[in-house]
Parts: C-alpha cells; sequence; structure tokens
C-alpha cells in the first residue's frame, strides 16, 4: 500500500507563490539538493501534480537534462525527474507525455486507488489547488514543508482553501545550510 507525502515549500509566512502566480523558489544549495529534491525525488517514488505544476515541471526538466550547458549534477537529478513515474489530476488533458499518467475523478477516490496500485512513496509537489484539495480530502499520510528564511507578505498558500482543521505530530525536521528549515509531519488519528 502507497503512502501519499506532501512537498511544498513556503515562506516563514506560509505562501508558495506570489498573487500574481508566480513560484517563491527557495535558494538552492547543497544541503537543498540533498535533503529536499533528494529525498523527493528519487527511484521508488511516484510524483503526484495537478496540471499547471505539471505543465511547467515537464517543460523545465526535459529541457534541463537536454541543455549541454548545465552541470552533470543538474543534469543528473533532470534525468531522474524525466524517469519517475507520475500521475497528473485533471480533468482538462486526455494525455500527458513525460512518463504520466492522467487521473480525474474525486480526489479521495483516486488516490486510494493510486495507493493501492503503488507500493511506495507517492509524492504530491505541486500545485496549490491540488495540494489543498489533498489536505482537505484528508488523504495525506506525511506533511514536508521546506520553510525559506523570508516573509513574503502578500501571495498564495496552501492552506488558503483548507476549511477543516487536521493535527500534526513532528516526526523530523532538518536545518540547512540556507537557514531553511524542513519539517516533517503525520496526522495524529484517534
Amino acid at each position: 500500500m502507497g503512502k501519499l507525502t506532501v512537498a511544498m515549500f513556503m515562506t516563514l509566512d506560509g505562501l508558495t507563490e506570489t498573487p500574481d502566480g508566480a513560484m517563491i523558489a527557495p535558494a538552492w544549495s547543497g544541503d537543498l539538493e540533498k535533503y529536499w529534491s533528494g529525498v523527493n525525488a528519487r527511484e521508488g517514488q511516484m510524483l503526484l501534480y495537478g496540471r499547471k505544476a505539471f505543465e511547467f515541471n515537464a517543460e523545465f526538466w526535459q529541457a534541463a537534462a537536454a541543455n549541454p550547458n548545465n552541470p552533470e549534477d543538474h543534469r543528473s537529478f533532470a534525468r531522474t525527474m524525466n524517469a519517475l513515474p507520475k500521475v497528473v489530476l485533471s480533468s482538462t488533458l486526455s494525455e500527458a507525455g513525460w512518463n504520466t499518467r492522467v487521473k480525474n475523478g474525486p480526489i479521495a477516490e483516486v488516490v486510494q486507488q493510486l495507493k493501492a496500485e503503488f507500493d511506495g512513496e507517492i509524492v504530491a509537489v505541486g500545485g496549490i489547488s491540488i495540494v489543498s484539495a489533498l489536505i482537505e480530502a484528508h488523504v495525506v499520510d506525511t506533511y514536508r514543508f521546506l520553510i525559506t528564511p523570508q516573509i513574503a507578505g502578500k501571495g498564495r498558500s496552501i492552506f488558503d482553501q483548507i476549511e477543516s482543521g487536521t493535527k500534526l505530530e513532528l516526526v523530523s525536521n532538518q536545518t540547512m545550510d540556507t537557514g531553511a528549515l524542513i519539517l516533517d509531519y503525520r496526522p495524529v488519528t484517534g
């Protein structure tokens, strides 16, 4: 039985995107590569996307793997991203390419089906709408947040659309060389 992990980065004030929808990205570093990218995109995992995040990532990582101007470690990671199995949750796509299946339907049912089919970690990496829907559907087994040392002030958060609360317990934490913090939580049951 698979497990679903939500992996999102956000500012200290909980924002993931600027008001106009641009991603608020963390600073790249060796720790980010090792403790974030290397943990959330590795062999034996499946990636789960919403349509917008999928389209951005498909274009970005395919180009990154092919670009001879990128350092080899970046191209190597891009090849990993390209090889991983992926699912995009979309009501508008019928085909996706990039080693991806398209799924549509009630989010809780689709996730339960994926968990039954895939015996490993399913990592939901975006976007905001899909991650919010996964949280609201109470189908997340692990919450992995990368908190960047910045305050955005205005923007969009994965929590903007959440109406029902969930109690969490801290499983692990990792301070990174950029001052960012990775926090892993799991829902408290019972």
